[in-house]
């Protein structure tokens, strides 16, 4: 922010306080969000840049920061105190404020948005990432599943029948011993169907085995799977995942489109349920949630106006 070397200053109180500024400046200065995700190293400085994000840096951020400044002083020889009351209280005011945001921050997506997404996804068939991100977004809308569930989806967890398919999720977050849920997908009668856009993408990417959704390469080639450090095959990434429903977010004029995240689908389409009046637990089954009271937290509260109690008597 000063364009000074953190090491030149006059004495560690203006450290200390140079440090504090810049935590506050990280954390609320919009210009801080341009620096967001970018390298210093020449020739790099935009490569690693997030486009589609403009919130501010998170608490826990700002905190490795601090812990970066304090190892730089520290092989310097220079005894940073990172408990100075100064950078503390900084920090604390910085964590509360980011709790002080309600839980389900991130933007919903609902029915009408899901509608609006797919419509301005060109329909194009040369294009093999308009037929994935289809097959993708309205899978994990209409699955209401967690994103490493959606994206751990393998071709042998599924079953196909006539009215629809069913998805073995084998494992989630409140499910560590692998018992396992079965949820189905049913068919539509439209152009937003979650089963036709899977059995259209899963025809041209010609999968009869492991996970479903690939990474597409440059030239627009699919590239049938991507390998970890131990030779095994997996799908595509959490980033990758929420960079590409943003872009289709933006791209379909959706407003706080960067307000997006992982969970947007899974909680649109619990939002949109409760809206409609769909019991609870048939709810539960689907999302695999152990308790209505994170169904509750789940549910968007700027739709309190539609899941009034008070308008259905």
């Amino acid at each position: 922010k000063y364009h000074c070397n953190p090491l030149d200053v006059d004495d560690l109180d203006s450290a200390y306080a140079l440090t504090a500024n810049y935590m506050d400046w990280l954390h609320e200065d919009p210009e801080a969000k341009i620096l967001k995700g970018s390298s210093n190293i020449p020739g790099r400085e935009k490569i690693n840049n997030n486009p589609y994000s403009s919130s501010a840096y998170k608490a826990s951020t700002i905190q490795r920061i601090l812990a970066s400044i304090t190892y730089k002083y520290r092989i310097y020889g220079l005894a940073f105190d990172r408990k100075n009351p100064n950078v503390t209280e900084t920090i604390s005011a910085i964590v509360r404020d980011e709790k002080n945001i309600k839980s389900g921050q991130a933007k919903e997506i609902l029915k009408n948005d899901i509608i609006k997404i797919i419509d301005s996804i060109p329909s194009d068939d040369e294009d093999y990432r308009n037929i994935r991100d289809k097959a993708l977004i309205l899978i994990g809308f209409y699955s209401f599943c967690r994103r490493s569930e959606l994206l751990g989806m393998k071709y042998e967890h599924l079953t196909f029948s006539d009215d629809g398919i069913q998805v073995l999720i084998p494992f989630s977050k409140t499910d560590q011993t692998g018992e396992g849920r079965v949820i189905f997908l049913p068919k539509h009668n439209d152009n937003y169907c979650p089963v036709k856009a899977l059995n259209n993408w899963l025809e041209v990417a010609r999968i009869d085995k492991g996970p479903l959704f690939y990474k597409i390469n440059k030239s627009n080639t699919i590239e049938k799977y991507t390998l970890n450090s131990k030779n095994l095959k997996i799908s595509l990434t959490d980033s990758h995942f929420v960079l590409m429903l943003k872009k289709r977010a933006t791209e379909a004029g959706l407003e706080n489109s960067d307000k997006i995240s992982g969970h947007s689908l899974r909680i649109g389409a619990i939002t949109e349920a409760r809206m409609r009046g769909v019991p609870t637990h048939e709810i539960m089954a689907q999302s695999g949630h152990k308790t209505t009271q994170m169904i509750d937290r789940y549910t968007k509260l700027s739709n309190i106006r539609e899941t009034s109690a008070a308008k259905k008597i």
